[in-house]
């Protein structure tokens, strides 16, 4: 087990005290667990505790395709003091997980846990965690999550919302609770997040954790966290900086999709549409209350014949991935025989969206 990974004397799992080695123990429990969440947990603790300083982790896909990226646990620790220290967490306060372990998101609510001490319990990353639980200190959701449990945020002392942006419409519904509401920016890169903004306090900056600044390159924001990194994260997200330690976010430079928390690549789901439509086609995001974007599709010249129920019907793709809405362009914008996308969505703009 790995020396420098110690575990918080008054750490708890699901009402049970451990040490790190009483930890590994029950780590490799979980791993023979049939239920997915004890066996996502064990997995995770397992490798957090092995003698290994790395471990993988998964991108989500924000800036292109997933990929599996090695980190320092010594990277991780140091950001789980840096949002400790900024929400002044302390031992023996009470916490949910109800993230999926897959992603940063939850791995961190653990770590967090584990470094400063807290008692946290593990429940399924349903729609509607707070239905049906106790009453908590801190907790992390994402922006779905949040709009599904809007009645049950007194149950909630602390809150973080991430993987993917709040909408206005959500934003304004939990400003002024009593609950406090933090929107995060990060990405896994940078093991959770480098900055937060007190949405119930109705802030639209984002202030940066202990350690961490800001500048920009061509527009895009970029973050250094010397105690993360030795060089710089270079972001594909539009910011208005307002300091070296707080800016507004104003949206992605790319085009990938984030629909509640999903990132969905356009390519690929058009790759499956073509397969259904002869049709030139082109899918994209539009703003949604709920999910802070969805899916849409664009054919170009005309509709094709049935093409909603054909859509609805197919298998080719997830629930994610099927345009709740569609449009129709005569004519798509082309530079070399290359889509451009954002120009051909401004036309949509102009005529239907």
């Amino acid at each position: 087990m790995t020396k420098h990974l110690g575990v918080h004397p008054e750490f708890r799992l699901n009402g049970v005290s451990y040490d790190a080695e009483d930890l590994s123990n029950q780590a490799n429990t979980f791993c023979q667990s049939s239920d997915l969440i004890q066996k996502e947990l064990g997995v995770f603790l397992a490798d957090w505790l092995s003698d290994s300083k790395t471990i993988s982790l998964h991108t989500s896909g924000s800036t292109g395709a997933p990929q599996q990226i090695t980190a320092d646990k010594s990277k991780l620790i140091a950001s789980a003091q840096a949002t400790i220290a900024f929400l002044n967490l302390k031992p023996k306060q009470t916490a949910l997980l109800c993230l999926p372990l897959k992603y940063i998101g939850g791995k961190m609510m653990l770590i967090r846990a584990m470094v400063v001490g807290l008692w946290i319990d593990v429940v399924s990353p349903t729609a509607t965690p707070f239905q049906g639980v106790d009453c908590y200190d801190f907790s992390a959701v994402t922006p779905y999550q949040l709009q599904n449990s809007l009645p049950n945020l007194y149950k909630i002392k602390q809150l973080l919302v991430g993987g993917a942006p709040v909408s206005p419409d959500l934003g304004k519904a939990v400003k002024g609770c009593d609950t406090e509401i933090y929107e995060t920016y990060g990405m896994t890169e940078t093991f959770s997040h480098v900055a937060l903004k007190n949405l119930s306090n109705g802030e639209s900056s984002f202030t940066a954790l202990p350690g961490i600044s800001f500048g920009t390159e061509d527009g895009c924001l970029v973050v250094y966290a010397p105690h993360l990194s030795d060089k710089p994260f270079k972001t594909n997200d539009v910011v208005e900086l307002i300091s070296e330690s707080c800016f507004v976010w104003l949206g992605r430079a790319d085009h990938v999709i984030n629909s509640g928390g999903v990132k969905l690549h356009p390519e690929q789901i058009e790759k499956q549409l073509s397969k259904l439509f002869d049709a030139p086609l082109m899918v994209f995001g539009i703003p949604d209350a709920a999910l802070g974007q969805s899916v849409a599709v664009a054919f170009e010249g005309s509709f094709p014949q049935g093409a909603s129920k054909i859509i609805k019907n197919t298998d080719l793709l997830t629930r994610y991935e099927k345009p709740k809405n569609l449009y129709c362009l005569s004519q798509f914008v082309r530079r070399n025989d290359k889509l451009i996308r954002h120009k051909t969505i401004e036309q949509l703009g102009k005529q239907s969206l």
